[in-house]
């Protein structure tokens, strides 16, 4: 059944066509314009459903403490025969009460979460446990997909290819939720206080699965948008602007940059912060792409601190 939906889905965008080929205008698409409505929504969500019975198998490589913080780096079962490669931050300072939790992604870069390493300590410090995951192709779950992980590569044997970009959309949001659950069964994170944050490639995933799952509350954009600079349209399961205004009444902060020359603002950023309800917030900087001083990490801890439940 769910392999007719997608094709029913597929089948009714502009994409399914010629799915390799850029439409006119590379700078946006149809659903920043104008999002899927309800009921095409609700059937975009059993692309995302899971097994939450099955077993984690929790593996733990290894634990350090480092500088008065506990990391385990570890993995989970997420789906049958897909394991997680992850960091597990402790917080800090909180042994005798459930802390509140992150799901923390990474960016396009080689060493996956080795990538957001600083700011899972950042906000372990600050009071929560973070889980960091390695997105699959990316980290400990690289594959002969990405080999340079270039910009060039990534866009054309990734990010530019809608069904095979959609496939890894899905289990990336499979693995969001699954880590989640990992949290609060495994590690004893506070169910109520479970929170979500992504970086660039990550915030982008973090932006569709904090649609998918209300649970993920509050959502820390750092960096996204609708999409990279040369990114040439996704199928519409796959694209950030029919989740975004779904966070709602989750308080969301985006984190962009005005030079940003890989999350372009005026196409990108934008028209994507416009699509999202209230409470909603975007903090700009002046640099390029991940870009942030010590004023703006102060500023994403305090706006966490203020919305976490």
């Amino acid at each position: 059944m769910r392999s007719l939906l997608l094709l029913a889905v597929l089948a009714a965008s502009p994409l399914a066509m010629q799915p390799d080929a850029p439409p006119a205008n590379t700078g946006a698409d149809q659903w920043l314009a104008h999002p899927v409505d309800d009921r095409t929504f609700k059937n975009y969500l059993t692309f995302f459903t899971y097994d939450r019975q099955l077993r984690f198998e929790t593996k733990v490589a290894g634990v350090e403490n480092e500088g008065g913080l506990r990391r385990e780096r570890l993995s989970f079962q997420s789906t049958p025969g897909v394991r997680v490669t992850a960091f597990f931050h402790h917080a800090s300072g909180t042994a005798d009460e459930k802390p509140p939790g992150l799901v923390l992604l990474h960016g396009g870069g080689l060493t996956g979460k080795e990538n957001v390493l600083r700011a899972a300590e950042l906000f372990a410090r600050a009071g929560w446990s973070v889980l960091s995951i390695d997105l699959l192709y990316f980290g400990e779950r690289t594959t002969s997909l990405l080999t340079t992980f270039s910009e060039q590569e990534k866009y054309d044997k990734l990010y530019n290819q809608p069904s095979l970009y959609l496939s890894w959309i899905t289990q990336s949001v499979k693995d969001v939720r699954r880590g989640l659950d990992f949290m609060v069964q495994e590690r004893g994170i506070d169910p109520r206080r479970t929170g979500m944050a992504g970086a660039s490639r990550g915030a982008i995933v973090a932006t569709i699965a904090a649609g998918v799952d209300d649970r993920l509350s509050p959502v820390l954009l750092i960096y996204g948008g609708h999409g990279g600079s040369t990114e040439h349209g996704h199928l519409p399961p796959a694209c950030p602007a029919n989740y975004i205004g779904r966070i709602a009444p989750r308080p969301l902060l985006m984190i962009n940059g005005t030079q940003d020359a890989v999350i372009l603002k005026e196409s990108r950023v934008d028209p994507l912060f416009r699509l999202a309800r209230q409470p909603k917030q975007i903090i700009w900087t002046d640099g390029g792409h991940m870009f942030m001083n010590e004023e703006h990490r102060a500023a994403m801890v305090q706006w966490l601190r203020e919305h976490q439940k």
